[in-house]
């Protein structure tokens, strides 16, 4: 067990103004309190609950039994931001509990993104807007007989808009595997894992480092996650997403109980149905971060847990990605 202060747990959120305007994020399984300007806050309170429970901070585990008290404690610190003189744009809060149930949160500005960005209609790649070859610019009407004269009673089709593409990603395979342990399950200011996956795979001069991202490895050449986001990768006709695993020594047949209250399946209590764990991938030191939006992607159905060996990953491939703060990317495999 780690020593006093070593580390913090911690989660980073969405904060938007826009989201109050979402009627996804105003479910009662995402929000504590509707409408909300916070992304997905109830999953962000229950990842921290376990990684309480599992550290033992045990006096975070009891704060965090509030959800409402939770919520009005990030608005607070929200109002006084804006109290400041601060514009009411969307904000990264990075929210840490120390052993003693102090709370900090970091307040840093983020870029704005559209509904579709954070909650998708679907996972299917976007598809980029072709240009008409200049020999078929036109095509006649048969109601026209070819004529470009529209008749009284005639009329074109009516335009459909686009949607907003998702956000682009250059993503790379790690050169090294990353060893599983609770702080690559748990989410925790331990993060020197991550910074080294960065370091070993990224350029030192990368173009657009924030939309960068090295999808991690493990001991059995199992792919776990992003160094930032949760990871979807197409197999077998559909999206799937490395399974997260179990810190050492909790996996026992009685976390495989579930309640009427699940969704995607759990393995461990006390919140029944949250991360997606299935029996084939409950195994001691398999997959990566309990991911939010992975978690909700899990819910809405738009992909299922699987393990994805290393070798199956081809350059060139698409992959969405995904975290609590920007919502959901599209990129693609790079050398």
């Amino acid at each position: 067990m780690s020593t006093k202060n070593e580390f913090q747990l911690f989660s980073a959120l969405r904060y938007d103004p826009l989201l109050l305007t979402s009627e996804e994020n105003s479910k009662s399984y995402l929000n504590f309190v509707t409408p909300s300007p916070f992304y997905m806050l109830v999953y962000h309170r229950d990842r921290m609950v376990e990684a309480a429970q599992h550290f033992d901070f045990v006096g975070v585990e009891r704060r965090l039994s509030d959800g409402k008290a939770l919520h009005q404690d990030l608005l607070n610190e929200v109002n006084r931001w804006l109290e400041k003189g601060n514009q009411d744009v969307p904000l990264k809060l990075r929210v840490l509990f120390d052993n003693e149930a102090n709370m900090t949160i970091e307040l840093t500005e983020i870029p704005k993104l559209p509904l579709s960005t954070l909650y998708p209609a679907t996972l299917d790649p976007p598809n980029k807007q072709s240009k008409p070859h200049p020999a078929n610019t036109f095509t006649p009407s048969p109601l026209t007989g070819g004529v470009l004269t529209l008749g009284p009673n005639q009329s074109l089709p009516a335009a459909t808009s686009e949607p907003i593409p998702p956000p682009e990603w250059t993503i790379k395979l790690d050169t090294a595997p990353t060893p599983s342990s609770p702080f690559t399950l748990l989410k925790t200011t331990k993060r020197e894992m991550y910074d080294a996956s960065r370091t070993r795979a990224l350029p030192k001069n990368a173009a657009s480092p924030a939309s960068a991202e090295v999808m991690l490895y493990n001991e059995v050449n199992e792919l776990t996650e992003g160094t930032v986001t949760s990871l979807y990768l197409f197999r077998g006709g559909r999206w799937v997403t490395p399974p997260v695993g179990v810190p050492s020594g909790e996996f026992t047949a009685s976390t495989l109980k579930s309640d009427s209250n699940g969704d995607e399946g759990e393995l461990r209590r006390p919140f029944a149905g949250r991360w997606g764990h299935s029996v084939r991938s409950a195994k001691v030191g398999a997959g990566g971060q309990r991911g939010t939006s992975r978690r909700w992607a899990l819910w809405k159905g738009f992909c299922m847990e699987e393990p994805v060996g290393v070798d199956t990953v081809e350059v060139g491939e698409g992959v969405w990605v995904s975290n609590g703060v920007r919502g959901f990317g599209y990129g693609r495999v790079v050398e």
